[in-house]
């Protein structure tokens, strides 16, 4: 009996041995090549093709190691193989090789791996076993077993590994999986047959038909020329493969670098890949992500969350220098394995640019205070607080006085200035939880909460009007305004933010209509006023529509002689229901509605017309509104009343107040000296109740000062008022100037104004305003006066 371990140490031509496992070495290295090459480089039919010698470079690979292994064993008794046996075993190979690549193809699963795997080893054993069917001896070969099950366990598990390993980094996917295929087909073939034992048995006889070793040594021979042209092959296809990886590689990354937004490539939670880009979003210490793992990079909930289809908003890193991202991802096919593309999109200049939009839709672009938006919905938010809680706050509406002033002499660069002082100023006074809003141009609104009710908003306004009115020092010029303050309580004094808004812009008008500098707390009366103060706009717009107005004139006779010079021409509005209205009732709301435009042309047009009448010694005077100044067309309007009546313009004069100085001193000169060139005169009205500057007397062409009635009914008696007329008159004197003194009611005041040298004289003493066919006949053309006849004046009144 001879045992065939004991002849596998002491009979093994060791160089067919090493030669057998250098054949399954370069068959092993070639099935994987193939096979990786096939699975990722190739699809459809070419694939098929590619898998096909797949299985046959395997099964021979397999196969050439069994008998070439056997042909390196000298058995010392007659021996062979039998042929259908012998290739059976190859055909068996090649079809449990098929499986196990159909298995692995199929599933990325490590479960279907383990599978392919143990049918790979399944399909050694089986071509072992198969092969050693067919050989003969002369005598007995019985099996161990045990020693079987043992070599069929090898295979299967080297087997395993080997299917398990493949895939990886690219220079370890074909020779990984290449060792452990070695090693089980190495490992089944010896231990099998060490479980092998041959008796000698001189009573068995060989087949006549068997194939001896020179055959087998042949078929071994081409088989290792297949595995050795399957081999060059392979590592010529895997050298290609690895190259064009390499180059795929290289234009993804120059590709992913130039993009700007940050990216890795997942294996499962492992980041295999990153671009430049996604280092810069990362903090110092956490740059060289890759072999982390995502939870480092982003939150566990977001990571869990990602899908191909939703975009969600994190934080990339932990701490204050964690980056806000925007992250996507997406699930790719790489390398034959599912990988997941996460990208990481910058959001910090977004979020910035927003913030930005934020503060410049909320906040005034010049003082940095909340704008009117800003300021609408804080007002919405504390009267929802309120209802939730119960809270009062107060609403003060701010309007700067003398602010125009400002704008004007100094110009909008000084006015801008102002109002960024003035902001500064407010927030210093208003706490934390209120708010500070600039509504437009100089209006401010404070919503403020806290006051400890009207008493504490009263200490609050005070502080308000106290501090604006202390003077401003800007670019080397001081400035003093002040302001005028309307509050409004809730809910006191309305229940929604439009109520408590109109309630304290209401108080403001109040406060602007006692002087300004000044506060008011809102009253309901205040309501009803403004609501007759809309009825009266509404019904002085009708009246323009409708032409309803009428001139009064009011004549003035010369001081000395008694004789009438002229007539002021004064409106009246015929109300349909209230009757001849004063213009002291609607004058005020013309200029502000600037009705008072197209009134003023009216009364031009028909002073004109109805002088042209009068005889050539007389005029008209005409009063001109401040508003009126600001029309350019107010030239144009008056040389066009002046033509169309045939008017010269010597009897026609225009009457201004020194408010219209102080608007733009030098466009008024130029429009008051372009009057002059038409012939007009220019009388300053209402001269010492103003600012009653001498420089404007002596810079602008008047022609005449009227001495206002304040002055003139209080005369001759109260020695103040009788100083300042005789000062006026001897002013006038001085410069030039004619005087007209108004409001005469007695004979005393007459002889008073006539004894200091005035020149004309206007008043109830001679004419109260009249209609035109209440004039006296002097003013008919067909009946014109002695220029030096001098009426009794007493008669004069009686009959007016």
């Amino acid at each position: 009996m001879l045992n065939f371990y004991d002849c596998i140490a002491n009979a093994h031509d060791f160089r067919m041995v090493g030669l057998a496992a250098l054949i399954c070495a370069f068959g092993a290295y070639a099935t994987f090549a193939i096979g990786v090459h096939a699975c990722t480089m190739t699809r459809g039919a070419i694939q098929v093709r590619w898998m096909i010698l797949t299985v046959l470079t395997s099964a021979c690979s397999i196969w050439a190691t069994h008998f070439i292994a056997m042909l390196a064993f000298q058995v010392p008794v007659p021996s062979g193989f039998v042929l259908a046996p012998t290739v059976l075993s190859f055909g068996v190979a090649v079809v449990l090789v098929s499986i196990a690549g159909w298995i692995g193809m199929r599933s990325g699963s490590r479960r279907m791996a383990i599978v392919a795997g143990a049918v790979l080893g399944l399909a050694i054993s089986a071509m072992h076993y198969t092969g050693m069917s067919g050989f003969r001896v002369v005598g007995d070969v019985t099996w161990n077993p045990l020693t079987v099950a043992v070599s069929i366990a090898f295979g299967i598990a080297f087997s395993v590994a080997s299917a398990l390993s493949v895939g990886g980094r690219a220079n370890l996917r074909v020779i990984r999986p290449a060792i452990f295929f070695v090693l089980a087909v190495c490992s089944d073939h010896f231990v099998a047959m060490s479980a092998a034992t041959v008796s000698y048995n001189p009573a068995v006889s060989l087949p006549h038909n068997l194939v001896e070793g020179q055959g087998l040594a042949f078929g071994v021979g081409v088989i290792a020329l297949l595995i050795l042209a399957s081999t060059l092959t392979a590592y010529a296809l895997n050298l290609r493969s690895r190259l064009r990886l390499v180059a795929e590689r290289t234009r993804l990354q120059e590709f992913a670098d130039f993009s700007v937004e940050g990216l890795v490539i997942c294996d499962g939670d492992t980041i295999v890949w990153a671009n430049r880009s996604i280092r810069t979003l990362l903090p110092e210490g956490g740059r060289d992500c890759v072999g982390r793992a995502l939870t480092l990079l982003l939150p566990t909930d977001v990571v869990a969350r990602l899908s191909d289809t939703v975009e969600i908003d994190a934080t990339l890193g932990a701490g204050p220098s964690a980056t806000p991202v925007r992250v996507i991802s997406k699930t790719i096919q790489l390398e034959n394995r599912p990988h997941t593309v996460v990208a990481f999109r910058d959001q910090r200049e977004r979020l910035t640019a927003e913030a930005e939009m934020r503060r410049l839709a909320n906040s005034d672009p010049l003082t940095g205070l909340a704008n009117r938006a800003r300021f609408n919905e804080a007002m919405e938010h504390r009267f929802a607080s309120r209802r939730a809680e119960g809270r009062a706050f107060a609403l003060l509406s701010l309007d700067l006085d003398r602010f125009k002033q400002v704008n004007d002499a100094h110009g909008h660069a000084a006015g801008d200035a102002l109002l960024v002082r003035v902001a500064r100023r407010l927030e210093a006074i208003v706490r934390d939880d209120g708010l500070v809003a600039r509504i437009g141009g100089d209006e401010f609104s404070i919503v403020a909460a806290g006051t400890g009710g009207p008493d504490g908003v009263r200490s609050m306004a005070d502080c308000i009007v106290e501090i604006l009115s202390r003077p401003f020092v800007i670019d080397g010029h001081v400035h003093e305004i002040g302001t005028s303050v309307g509050v409004a309580l809730s809910p006191h004094d309305g229940t929604t933010a439009t109520a408590l808004v109109r309630a304290a812009d209401l108080a403001l008008y109040r406060a602007k209509e006692d002087g300004g500098g000044t506060y008011r707390l809102f009253e309901t009366e205040m309501d009803a006023r403004m609501q007759a103060r809309r009825d009266l706009e509404a019904a002085l717009r009708r009246a323009v529509a409708r032409q309803e107005f009428e001139l009064f004139y009011q004549p003035l006779v010369d001081a000395r002689t008694g004789v009438h010079v002229g007539a002021e021409a004064l409106i009246r509005w015929n109300h349909p229901e209230r009757g001849l209205v004063s213009p002291a009732e609607f004058i005020g709301v013309a200029e502000e509605t600037n009705l008072i435009a197209g009134i003023g042309e009216w009364v031009l047009h028909e002073a004109c017309a109805e002088a042209a009448t009068w005889p050539p010694h007389l005029s008209v005077a005409v009063n001109l509104s401040p508003v009126q100044f600001r029309d350019p067309r107010l030239f144009t309007i008056v040389a066009s009343a002046l033509d169309e009546a045939g008017l010269p313009g010597h009897r026609l004069e225009l009457e201004i107040t020194e408010s219209v100085l102080i608007d733009d001193e030098v466009e008024v000169l130029s429009l008051l000296q372009a009057f002059r060139q038409l012939g007009v005169r220019i009388s300053l009205d209402d001269f010492g109740t103003g600012y009653s500057s001498l420089g404007h007397l002596r810079r602008f062409p008047f022609d005449k000062i009227k001495i206002d009635r304040s002055f003139v009914s209080n005369a001759p008696h109260d020695s103040d008022s009788a100083a300042i007329v005789r000062a006026v008159v001897s002013l006038g004197l001085s410069l030039g100037l004619a005087t007209t003194a108004e409001g005469v009611e007695t004979e005393a005041q007459r002889r008073f104004v006539a004894d200091e040298g005035c020149d004309q004289i206007q008043g109830y003493l001679f004419n109260r305003p009249t209609p035109v066919a209440g004039l006296p006949a002097a003013f008919r053309n067909h009946s014109r006066n002695d220029p030096c006849q001098s009426p009794d004046f007493s008669t004069a009144a009686t009959a007016n």
